[in-house]
C-alpha cells in the first residue's frame, strides 16, 4: 500500500475515535457551567503594609468553562472582577482585576480606585472549588455552585 493511501486510510479509520474524543473533551469542559457564588476571604496582612483583612460573597457564572464573575461596578472603587477558563481536569488559574476601595484594605494603602490586578491559582471538584491569590497578600476563594 502506498504512504498516502495508507495515511488516507489511517485517517477515515481515526476519525470517530477524535470526534468522540473532542466531544467528551467539550462535554468535560463544560461540566462546571451554571452560577456560582464566589466568597473571598483576606485576612489581617501581618506583614508591612498591615492592610486590614476582609471578606464578602459575590456571584459568578461558568458557560462553556469559563468563569465570571465581578463585585460592584466596573472600574468604581472597591470592584473586583475575576475571569478565566477551567480546565477539563478542574484546574484552572484565574487573572482578578480592579480597583481599589478604602485604603486601610489594601497593600501599600494606595489611593481609592487605584487599579490592581492578580493571578489566581483555583481548582475545581464537582460543585465546588478553592483557589489562592499568587501574589501580594493572603486571599484565598471558595466557589459553590448554587
Amino acid at each position: 500500500m502506498k504512504a498516502g493511501l495508507l495515511a488516507a486510510v489511517v485517517a477515515v479509520a481515526l476519525a470517530p475515535r477524535l470526534a468522540g474524543a473532542q466531544a467528551a473533551s467539550a462535554a468535560d469542559a463544560s461540566r462546571f457551567d451554571g452560577a456560582w457564588i464566589v466568597r473571598i476571604d483576606c485576612p489581617s496582612n501581618t506583614e508591612e503594609s498591615a492592610a486590614k483583612g476582609y471578606k464578602y460573597d459575590f456571584p459568578a457564572t461558568v458557560s462553556a468553562g469559563y468563569l465570571a464573575g465581578h463585585q460592584g461596578e466596573e472600574s468604581a472603587p472597591g470592584s473586583l472582577r475575576i475571569e478565566g477558563p477551567i480546565q477539563p481536569d478542574g484546574s484552572a488559574e484565574f487573572l482578578a482585576r480592579g480597583r481599589t476601595g478604602n485604603p486601610d484594605y489594601a497593600v501599600k494603602r494606595p489611593s481609592s480606585g487605584t487599579p490592581y490586578s492578580y493571578r489566581i491559582k483555583a481548582r475545581f471538584e464537582g460543585t465546588r472549588g478553592t483557589g489562592s491569590r499568587l501574589e501580594t497578600r493572603v486571599c484565598n476563594f471558595v466557589f459553590v455552585k448554587k
